[in-house]
């Protein structure tokens, strides 16, 4: 008996093993692309700049919000990074390398939850393989992105929730209560994170009736991190939440005069019935399979028709799972459910529709109620042959749909036009050429029609913080709730026709249709093709 227990342990790791190997292989394809955008150029240059200096680039020490464009990042992703960049430089693979590393690591956080949550080893290592191969995980462990860090600090907070149903002690609390603050200084999902935990806690202390005083002492344990978040949000709001309410959209109100136009009634045609309306639409859409399975994220940065973020047979068995878990009457189900109606919120508060990134944590309920789902459907069916059968034919639709998708990532989604745009695809070439020409460049003229081109020639010339502080100066916020840096040391960010009367060596750098009227053409430039795209064109003044 010993032996057979020892050998399905075996079996057990080498499982997982495999599971991470996978993980790290889709990570180790193209390990450069997408192209590293004004976002992960942020995150980087800041954290190289509090390693170098302990300030971040507009010289403030230590900060809990970093204003970078202008939206106040949170600072947990920032500091996540330093140790990497102080240990093995300032590049792009360096700052993606926590990211990736947590993407690898998925399948055993997924694999331990499932446990958790079902005491069953067959569905547990099901759901780390669905977590090893998911697209739409590795969507956003690839680069830098704040949900990574939010999707395993979730994953702490449900594991922490299942300890506390069984014993609720300080110790425990105090964990969930450390991760829980962690996370409102994540990203902003924390906030409802926080929320959905708070409201967890009052549950399990009427469940336990627990009595009041300790009941008292624990909730005011948990509400300090929350304080200490309000008061740091009062201090330093951020503008990027009002900017992306789906009221702050113009077509909101616009929608409305023109029901007005049609039946002028306030009554019925006013902010909350259509809010109510729209709301609600949008809250659904994320359930819907156009979105998890079909089309996924509007935004090219994220996604594209092709690239299935779940597969049709995890949505299928998602569903079939929903059904199995509460026919069951799986102790968690309603702390698993819960959080399935609670992750696409914040999505459904946003003007931008279908967002991989702001419904995120939805893929905890997927994945682990299509594991659950997949084994009981096979489980439920009697004849060992017709069960062999059908588990056959679930393992080769599976594998099926999702080698297509990453066939589309890896093969058929770089070479997309918009891909290189909406990934701003050309920075890293640029770079190189000012690093090549800076020293025999006395100005650099650079277009902003696209993204922060600042904190490209910041992060690709490793520009020393020291030097840059005293010059940082961001412009007022616009439409979007983004300011520009206009200027600093050589560069101007701003794309003008070349002056030829110059007496500076010069470098005007712009998009093709940048150069339009000015007289330049295509044999005149130096360019800059990605995919066979021609991203920018360099026209050069040296005197």
């Amino acid at each position: 008996m010993k032996y057979l227990t020892n050998l399905l342990k075996t079996k057990e790791v080498l499982l997982l093993a495999l599971c991470v190997f996978i993980a790290l292989l889709l990570h180790m394809r193209s390990i450069d692309f997408p192209c590293f955008n004004s976002d992960e150029a942020s995150f980087a240059y800041n954290a190289y700049s509090i390693l170098e200096t302990g300030k971040d680039e507009y010289g403030k020490v230590m900060p809990l919000r970093f204003q970078a464009f202008g939206e106040n990042k949170l600072p947990v992703t920032i500091y996540s990074m330093v140790p990497f960049i102080g240990i093995f430089g300032l590049n792009e693979t360096t700052a993606r390398l926590p990211f990736i590393l947590m993407g690898v690591l998925m399948p055993l956080l997924f694999y331990s939850l499932a446990n958790s949550l079902f005491k069953n080893k067959t569905i547990s290592i099901i759901a780390a393989l669905l977590a090893s191969v998911s697209p739409w995980i590795q969507i956003m462990s690839r680069h830098i992105h704040e949900d990574v860090i939010m999707l395993v600090l979730t994953i702490l907070i449900l594991q922490l929730f299942i300890k506390l149903t069984h014993s609720f002690s300080y110790k425990t609390l105090g964990l969930l209560t450390l991760i829980t603050g962690i996370s409102l200084f994540t990203y902003h999902a924390g906030k409802l994170l926080a929320l959905f935990a708070f409201g967890w806690i009052i549950v399990t202390i009427i469940l336990q009736k627990i009595s009041m005083k300790y009941a008292a002492k624990a909730l005011l344990i948990f509400l300090i991190p929350i304080l200490l978040f309000g008061a740091s949000e009062l201090l330093q709001p951020s503008s990027r939440i009002s900017n992306l309410l789906f009221t702050s959209n113009k077509g909101f109100s616009l929608t409305i005069d023109s029901l007005r136009n049609d039946h002028n009634s306030r009554e019925i045609h006013n902010k909350i019935t259509y809010g109510v309306q729209l709301l609600s639409n949008q809250y659904l859409s994320y359930f819907s399979p156009e979105f998890l399975v079909s089309v996924g994220d509007r935004n090219q940065r994220f996604g594209t028709p092709g690239i299935s973020p779940i597969s049709p047979i995890e949505y299928i068995f998602f569903i079939v799972g929903i059904y199995f878990i509460f026919h069951r009457k799986e102790k968690q189900r309603f702390l698993l459910s819960s959080l399935l109606l609670m992750a696409p919120i914040t999505a459904a508060l946003a003007w931008q529709t279908g967002s991989l990134t702001r419904s995120y944590l939805m893929i905890i309920p997927l994945l682990l109620a299509s594991s659950y789902g997949i084994y009981w459907f096979a489980h439920s069916i009697n004849s060992k042959p017709i069960r062999a059968l059908v588990t056959g034919i679930i393992a080769t639709l599976l594998f099926f749909y999702i080698f297509m998708s990453w066939d589309f990532y890896f093969n058929h989604y770089p070479n997309q036009v918009g891909t290189v745009h909406a990934w701003q695809c050309g920075y890293h070439e640029l770079g190189s050429y000012i690093d090549d020409s800076y020293d025999t460049t006395d100005k650099y003229y650079i277009t902003k029609r696209h993204g922060q081109p600042y904190i490209f020639t910041l992060f690709y010339l490793g520009f020393p913080p020291k030097d840059y502080q005293p010059q940082a100066h961001l412009s007022e916020l616009g439409e979007y709730g983004f300011g520009e840096v206009e200027t600093y040391d050589k560069f101007t960010f701003s794309f003008k026709p070349p002056d030829m009367s110059t007496a500076d060596r010069t470098s005007y750098i712009g998009y093709p249709e940048d150069f339009n009227g000015t007289g330049i053409g295509t044999n005149d430039v130096k360019k800059i093709t990605v995919q066979d795209e021609e991203v920018f064109w360099i026209y050069e003044i040296n005197k």
